[in-house]
């Protein structure tokens, strides 16, 4: 009993100890002059010499100046305050170490008659990481009462009269914030206030308190919503904030919430269901360089999420943006240098179902560095082969091959470990000469690792042709990828500035695939399969940089912007190792058929007259390097002539060049020296042992070596097959100016904006027609385009009041063609088992764009907004890509190329609304909001010179969907934040509808076959994904994010159009029909599971 009273008493002890008593604090004595003093002074003199803290409206020191009468030298603080009170008229609020003067508060306008006091309360926090701010002015503006948020940031006004306010809320370095708040008679009412970076270390000066660190200004929903709403085009966007709630990890995931938007191959933009090639991504306002060597697209996902401010989609075409963009601009903006002084670091684990942890991971032994995104050079070009721009042939004996080249063909296997990626952001600013630098490093590193299991299918109704392959293939991907992104501004006088920014990236790409595949044709038991193995390493250096100003003069009425720009990329696939295998099935083998893969040729018997061995060898070995370099400079001057009207002058220059080459060597049977397709008979030259060119797989270990590959040649041998079609150069100039008129006879009532861009573009590409066999030559090539056009545009903004904007737009754009897509150059894509060839008689395509669109802002500025829209596009000669795979031939490879339509049209619908659910009468909805938009879209193309007319096509009027275009695309996203927990969920959902991946040549009906000669178009399949993320504040400056992408898994397929009515149809059978007529519908020719992924990611601020 004693022991409980003493623990007892030791708790009461510990509250009095550790609490100060409210009346302590009052009877606390203070003081002041013998003579009378100003309620200022009492306030002063209370400050000093108890700690306590003041907060109260600049305009009360007024009353504070009256002067008080004080009954002596000593008074306490309650005296002090009461005497406050009663002369200068203010009540006072003590809460812990803060006083509060206000006035007193009348009865609000806004009561209802005999109402009630209510409570408004809530939390300050910061935007970026819900961290709360202790110090922060809160001030209700009706009422012109205020107090300071408490160390934990939380605020409470009690006895508040019922009716509606303005909450205002200031804090050091913070941009004020102002927010409608309602109270209601007998009820506590909660209202979080998120508080913005301001940049600026001076903006609010709050008595006693002191700023630890500064924030750093991002775009917030509210942000983003006023721009678009006072574009002078038809535009779309998303902010830091909303990508801050989401779980998406790089660009090309983020993209997808912004209406109309989707990508694919997970990496490329899709703009209104446009693809990659109508569409130009800008990066901080300059054209971002090329990205890969078949397009010139660039792959969103190379820029993490964390480093992105604000992504803008200008979807109508305006003078100052380039003409090649028929989709869309996309601007991409990084973080920025700021006037602050900031780190924040984030650490993200992610787990993918199939692969984190799976001990089958294959790969291969690599270099050193392979870690750190890039080869050590133990897969470099050696030295005693020719260069990469040589046409010279090696000239070495099988041993020198032997000792110089790697000798690693076989992969192994190991455990996947969760993948990782590391960004850490440093702002910081300093003084030279008197002017503020602003500077922002931030770097990243990511390594990812993935396994595909990829199941391929070549099925027609009618007879199978020998071309038509089944195949499973295990794709096996580490990435290792570095960013670096460094910028600098330097300040100088009226908002001008000098900006240096730089980006750079470095990615390495392990590639290990095992793919199995037999031939579709029915009813051997004796048939075999074959096994192909491709280890491959891709690397890729990326820099951008640009040297810019912003520069104001006449107080602002005139704007000059400049722009020095040097991108560079450079991509390498240092020593591709494919090995060819063969081998008997489990119906007809015996034992462990894994045992029986041997090396595929063309000697003895069965595998003679097989074009892919004799052609691409039983192992083929190859390096390919391109690079790019982009030089672009530019400037922009606006003069605002008068209050209505301004005047806008650009210019715009280019010069880019691309240099491919590629080297390729191919191991054959020893007695095999040229490219003799069937006329060549084994044997015929000298022995050759069977032992060692029928290698199996378990000797793949030991065949590069001496002992194979043998210097008489009763072995292997190593042809050196580069040639003239292994390389191209292309060079492009770009040459454009614009002029443009800004009207605003109405003020922003009414905004026509509207001008001319001229574009002298001229691409020159040098290469080779790739031979047929050895017996032919290579024929060079020049192709030179050189285009002239004039791209007018209009924009009309009709604004009759500030809810709502009507928009108008008409303009022309061009879509021209790329290096890749009219280069000859032929390459053998073994990862994705194609070949693509290019087409030197493309044409540029050109398209005039029409918009209309109608916007409404709710007038409370919450964030919301509601457009709905309308496109048509006219397209002539659009550039699509072919599939023009002939069954009747013996490659079974598939074949992709490109060729011009003879026209199409594009027409659409489109809307987007943002809304919070705080209209719902609870208070749990107040934190809820949906962002949802939706795109429909249909397009038609006459396709009227991809068939040649001797042949027999069916008739199917010649028109089509646009290659590439998806006829609908979905977002929807529910959203929950609660500030002041520093607790955001939500729930993503996003889907594209199918769109023509590569366009058939068209139906032709063979004898031979009993079917259609052509393949069909390849059709990619819409996918439902659905993403749930959820960010808790853990610490003050620590938040735990935990998400999951792609929840519900579904298969990536993609179906081949058989019956070629140009849509997908599934397959079914069909009763009473003999068995090679019995299937109708379209095959999926290929299929996977992406998996689901898993993330953990922490984020820490200092």
């Amino acid at each position: 009993m004693k022991q409980n009273i003493t623990y007892l008493v030791c708790f009461l002890l510990t509250i009095f100890i550790t609490q100060p008593a409210f009346a302590q604090v009052q009877d606390k004595k203070i003081t002041l002059p013998n003579a009378p003093v100003t309620g200022l002074k009492i306030v002063t003199a209370i400050k000093t010499q108890t700690g306590l803290r003041f907060n109260y409206a600049e305009a009360l020191d007024t009353k504070l100046a009256v002067t008080v009468k004080t009954e002596g030298s000593q008074i306490t603080v309650k005296t002090a305050l009461e005497l406050i009170k009663t002369t200068c008229g203010l009540d006072y609020e003590i809460d812990n170490e803060y006083v509060t003067l206000s006035q007193p508060a009348p009865k609000s306008p806004n009561a209802s008659a005999g109402g009630g006091p209510g409570t408004l309360k809530g939390r300050i926090v910061e935007f970026e990481t819900s961290q709360p701010l202790p110090g922060a002015s809160v001030y209700i503006v009706e009422l012109q009462k205020g107090m300071v948020s408490n160390n934990e940031g939380y605020y409470r006004f009690n006895n508040t009269p019922e009716g509606k306010y303005t909450l205002k809320v200031t804090y050091i370095s913070y941009k004020t914030e102002t927010i409608q708040v309602e109270v209601k008679t007998g009820k506590e009412e909660n209202y979080d206030v998120k508080m913005q970076g301001s940049n600026s270390l001076q903006e609010v000066v709050v008595n006693s308190i002191r700023k630890s660190r500064a924030p750093v200004a991002h775009s917030t929903e509210r942000q983003i919503l006023t721009e678009i709403k006072y574009a002078q085009s038809v535009v779309s966007g998303i902010s830091s904030e909303q990508i801050s709630k989401t779980v998406d990890r790089n660009a090309a995931e983020v993209v997808r919430r912004i209406s109309g938007i989707t990508t694919v191959d997970d990496k490329f933009i899709v703009v209104r269901g446009l693809n990659q090639r109508y569409n130009l991504t800008y990066l901080n306002d300059n054209v971002a360089p090329s990205t890969e060597v078949n397009s010139r697209a660039f792959a969103l996902d190379l820029i993490p999420s964390r480093i992105i401010d604000k992504i803008l989609i200008y979807k109508s075409p305006q003078p100052e943006n380039q003409g090649d963009a028929t989709g869309g601009v996309v601007k991409i903006y990084t973080k920025d240098a700021k006037k602050v002084k900031h780190f924040d670091i984030e650490w993200q684990t992610g787990i993918r179902t199939n692969t984190s942890f799976n001990s089958n991971f294959l790969t291969y032994q690599g270099g050193k560095t392979d870690f750190w995104g890039f080869d050590d050079g133990t897969r470099k070009l050696p030295a005693s082969v020719p260069g990469y721009n040589s046409l010279a042939l090696a000239s070495l004996t099988p041993s020198q091959y032997a000792k110089t080249f790697s000798p690693i063909l076989n992969y192994g296997k190991k455990t996947a470990l969760p993948n990782l990626q590391l960004t850490a952001n440093y702002y910081n600013s300093f003084k030279v000469f008197g002017k503020s630098l602003s500077t922002l490093s931030s770097l990243s590193y990511k390594n990812e690792a993935q396994i595909t299991d990829l199941t391929r299918s070549q099925l027609y109704q009618g007879r199978y042709a020998s071309g038509d392959k089944n195949s499973n293939e295990s794709r096996n991907i580490a990435l290792i990828q570095l960013n670096l992104l460094q910028n600098f501004t330097l300040s100088l006088r009226d908002s001008s500035s000098i900006s240096f920014k730089n980006f750079i990236l470095q990615q390495g790409q392990t590639n290990t695939i095992d793919r199995v595949s037999s031939s579709a044709a029915q009813g051997s038991l004796t048939q075999s399969k074959d096994k192909d193995i491709i280890l491959s390493y891709n690397q890729r250096l990326l820099y951008a940089g640009n040297l810019g100003g912003s520069h104001f003069y006449e107080k602002g009425k005139q704007h000059l912007q400049w722009n020095l720009g040097y991108t560079y990329s450079k991509q390498e696939s240092p020593d591709q190792r494919v090995v060819r295998l063969t081998g008997n099935t489990s119906v007809s083998s015996v034992g462990d058929s894994s045992l029986s893969w041997r090396a595929r040729g063309l000697s003895f018997g069965d595998d003679n007259g097989n074009p892919v061995a004799l052609k691409l060898g039983i192992i083929s070995r190859t390096w390919t390097r391109s690079s790019e370099g982009v030089y672009n400079a530019s400037i922009d001057y606006t003069n605002q002539l008068k209050p209505w009207l301004s005047l806008k002058l650009g210019a715009y220059q280019q010069w880019k060049m691309r240099q491919l080459y590629r080297r390729v060597y191919t191991v054959h049977e020893g007695d095999v020296t040229t490219d003799k397709w069937y006329t060549y008979v084994p044997g015929t030259d000298h022995y050759v042992n069977p032992t060692l060119v029928r290698f199996h797989e378990q000797d793949l270990g030991n065949v590069w070596s001496p002992a194979y590959l043998r210097d008489d040649y009763s072995g292997l041998r190593v042809n050196d097959n580069t040639s003239g079609s292994d390389s191209y150069i292309g060079t492009e100039q770009n040459n454009s100016g614009y002029a443009a008129l800004s009207i605003k006879p109405f003020g922003n009532m009414l905004d026509i904006y509207g001008g001319v861009r001229y574009e002298y573009n001229r691409q020159k590409i040098g290469a080779a027609i790739p031979k047929e066999n050895n017996l032919q030559i290579n024929v060079p090539i020049l192709v030179d385009n050189p285009t002239r056009s004039w791209l007018p545009s209009l924009n009309i903004s009709l604004r009759p009041d500030e809810k709502w904007v009507v928009r108008a737009a008409y303009g022309k754009t061009v879509n021209r063609t790329e290096f890749r897509e009219v280069s000859p150059f032929e390459e053998q894509d073994y990862e994705n088992n194609t070949i693509l060839n290019g087409n030197p008689k493309l044409k540029s395509a050109k398209v005039e764009n029409y918009d209309t669109r109608i916007e409404f802002y709710p007038k409370n500025n919450k964030g919301e907004s509601f457009s709905v829209g309308a496109f048509y596009k006219k397209i002539q000669n659009p550039i699509e890509r072919i599939n023009t795979s002939d069954r009747t031939t013996p490659e079974i490879i598939p074949t992709i190329s490109y060729q011009n339509a003879a026209s199409g049209t594009i027409k659409g619908f489109e809307f987007e609304f943002r809304k919070s659910l705080d209209f719902i009468p609870l208070n749990a909805f107040r934190n809820f909001s949906i962002i949802a938009n939706a795109a429909l879209i249909k397009s038609e193309t006459v396709n009227d010179t991809l068939v040649s007319a001797s042949l027999a096509v069916a008739d199917t009027g010649g028109r089509r969907p646009l290659q590439g275009q998806s006829p609908y695309v979905i977002n929807a996203g529910l959203y929950y934040e609660n500030a002041g927990l520093g607790t955001k969920v939500s729930l993503i959902y996003n889907v594209s509808g199918p769109n023509i991946y590569a366009a058939s040549r068209g139906y032709a009906y063979s004898n031979l076959l009993d079917g259609p000669r052509y393949r069909g178009s390849l059709i990619e399949l819409p996918r439902h994904l659905i993403d749930i993320s959820v960010t808790q504040r853990l610490l003050k400056s620590l938040q735990l994010k935990i998400g999951v992408q792609n929840l519900l898994d579904q298969s990536v397929k993609m179906a081949e159009d058989i019956n070629f009515t140009n849509k997908y149809e599934p397959l079914k059978h069909i009763a009473g029909q003999p068995p090679a007529k019995s299937i109708e519908g379209d095959n999926i020719t290929s299929s996977y599971k992406p998996g689901r992924y898993f993330t953990f990611t922490f984020s820490y601020s200092l």
